[in-house]
Order: structure tokens, then sequence, then C-alpha cells
């Protein structure tokens, strides 16, 4: 009885347990998809735990309830036919739970062999794919450095005999003309100069595109380099009724260190660009120098034009891809854009058709101490 009696209570303290971590992992079990499945294993488990408790408190409190007799013939029956019934019924959920689990875990290897060879198939395409981006890329870089490679070549080719031309057009200037032969001097040497400019444009791009420009670090001042370029152009803004209003902060004269023939080109590019996009009236500029502290100083010019505006379009394809710009303002962003990020700096375009245009271009420097 005593060994009947310790049976029983394993029984139940084992099925309490196995019950009891399935209720702590119900919500498992229900992302799991098998809630059904086990229910049923658990159903057989708690007829069986079922029996087992009632046969031990049977056990434990039978004797003294009932005589010696009565005793005998329940327990009889709770161990042959209550047993034999309760294990029956608990069999058949049992099984019932398990056969239908181990049909879910077959369907369950079945869409894992699946998504296995699907995500085979995946990599693979990925992997031809990234193959072929790469070949088409560098492809694209071959052409690319092909295609610089022959109007740096051709626009050196072109520049000689402009120049040829220029220098001869200056002799003839020289000499004796009637009005109408100076005239048409006039426009001869003004048609060599644009086409001139037209050649440094590609020449530019094509150098900058190829990343053929080496940044040089040499001491200068920012200010000097302003009034340079704006007494370049003041001419040509002249002619279109521009007048140039650039304000120089007192940290803007003395010198830092960079890469002065750059930061003229920029200064340059820029100018060419807004007198020949800008109808008359002032073209407004700040240049200031910002410390930073530990030798670190910001040269930051803010150019602002009421008068001019650039489409939308036109500023994005500049932020999206130097190497495609062309038309309307274009080329002379991209070039400017570049110039900035090869040396470290950005360049900013603000532009409305109501408040014009306001182009920062920020430079990073080291203090000349």
């Amino acid at each position: 009885m005593l060994s009947t009696a310790v049976q029983d209570v394993f029984v139940v303290l084992a099925l309490a347990l196995t019950l009891f971590v399935m209720a702590r992992n119900l919500r498992a079990i229900s992302f799991a998809g098998i809630s059904r499945e086990l229910g049923l294993i658990a159903v057989g488990m708690a007829i069986w735990g079922g029996y087992h408790l009632i046969h031990l408190v049977f056990l434990l409190v039978g004797p003294i309830l009932a005589d010696g007799g009565q005793t005998v013939q329940i327990g009889t029956v709770l161990e042959t036919w209550v047993r034999w019934a309760c294990e029956t019924v608990a069999t058949i959920f049992f099984l019932l739970g398990v056969v239908q689990l181990t049909w879910r875990f077959g369907r369950l290897m079945e869409s894992l062999e699946q998504s296995a060879s699907a995500l085979e198939h995946e990599v693979s395409v990925r992997t031809t794919l990234e193959s072929e981006l790469k070949t088409a890329a560098e492809t694209q870089r071959v052409a690319s450095q092909h295609e610089s490679d022959f109007l740096l070549g051709l626009s050196h080719e072109l520049r000689t005999p402009l120049n040829g031309i220029i220098g001869l057009g200056s002799l003839l200037g020289n000499t004796a003309l009637d009005p109408a032969q100076r005239k048409l001097l006039a426009t001869m040497e003004q048609s060599a100069q644009t086409m001139l400019a037209r050649v440094s444009v590609v020449t530019n791009l094509s150098q900058l595109k190829s990343d053929q420009v080496e940044v040089r670090n040499q001491a200068f001042s920012p200010a000097d380099i302003l009034k340079s370029v704006e007494a370049l152009f003041e001419p040509a803004a002249r002619d279109k009724g521009l007048v140039f209003a650039a304000e120089i902060t007192p940290a803007a004269t003395k010198q830092v260190i960079g890469d002065s023939r750059l930061t003229r080109q920029l200064f340059s590019t820029l100018a060419a660009l807004v007198i020949k996009h800008s109808p008359p009236g002032i073209l407004r500029g700040l240049l200031e120098v910002e410390e930073e502290g530990e030798g670190l100083a910001w040269v930051k010019f803010t150019a602002t034009v009421e008068q001019l505006y650039f489409p939308p379009k036109v500023i994005e394809r500049v932020r999206a891809e130097f190497a495609n710009m062309s038309g309307d303002g274009g080329v002379g962003l991209a070039i400017c854009w570049r110039l900035a990020t090869l040396m470290d700096g950005t360049l900013e375009i603000e532009s409305s058709a109501e408040a014009g245009t306001v182009i920062t271009v920020c430079l990073p420097m080291r203090r000349d101490v």
C-alpha cells in the first residue's frame, strides 16, 4: 500500500509540474500554433493525474471512512474498472495530441526545407546580381575615365589654336582698321573668348570627374582672393548692369592655411555663374572667418542675389550626381560643389522665385599662427 501511495504521489506531482509549465508558456504555445495538439495531451495527462489523485486520497482516507470489506471492494473497483477507463480515455487523448503534434512538426520541417531552398536561391540570385552590378560599375568607371581623358585631350588641343586666334586678333587690333573691320574683329575676339571659356569649363569638369585635382595647402588671405576675383569680374558685371557689394570682416583679412588655387577657382566660377544668369541689380557678398579652436577656422562666404532663381530640379541634380550636370547653370554649380567637397567643405543653395538665391560656401582651413 505504501509503495502504491508513493507511486501515486510521484505521478501526481510530475503531471502537475508538467501542466504548470505548459500553462506558464501558453503565449509561446499559441504563437507556435500548437495549442490544440498540446491541449489534447494536457487533457490526457489531467485524466491520468486525476485518477492517481483520487486513488491516493482513497488510500489515505478510505480505511478511516469504511470498514475493511468495503475498502477492499472499492479498491478493487478503482484499480480495475476505473483505472482501465481512465487510462484508456487518457491514452486516446494523449495519442491524438502526439499524432497531431508529429504531423505539425512534419509540416514545419517541410516549410523549413522550402524556406531554406528559397533562401539559397535568393542568395544565388543576389550574388549573381551583385557580380553583374560590380561588372557594370567597373565598365562605367572605365568608360567615364576614357571620356574624361578624351575631353581633357580635346580641350588642351583646342586651347592652343584659340589662344593663337586671340593673340592674332590683338595684334590685328593694333593696325589701321576701318570701323566695320574693327567691329568684325571685336566679334571674332568675343567669340574666341567665349569658346575658350567653354573649353575651360570642359577641362575643369573632366579633371574634377576623374579626380585629377590635387589639394595643396599654403598660407593666403581669403580677403585678397575675394578682392582679386571682384576686380577680375567687375568689367563683365558692369557691362550687365551689376554692382558688387562685398563685405569682408576683419578676421577674413588674416591669413589661413588652405588651397588658395582651388579657393580662387571656386570664387571665380561662382562669380561667373552669378554674373551670367543675373539680371541688372546688386550682388551682395559676405566673407567671414569663424574660429573653432585648436587652430581650425571656417572660411564662410555667402552670396545673395535677389534677382537670381535656380529651379529645384537644377539644385537636386547638382546634389544627386555632379557628373551629369549640363545647362541651366548646372555645370557652374556642379564645379562649385565639387571644388567645395574636394576641400572638405560644403556648398548650400537656397533659391526661390520670390526671395532670390542665397549661396553659402563653408571651407575648413587652418589658422596661420
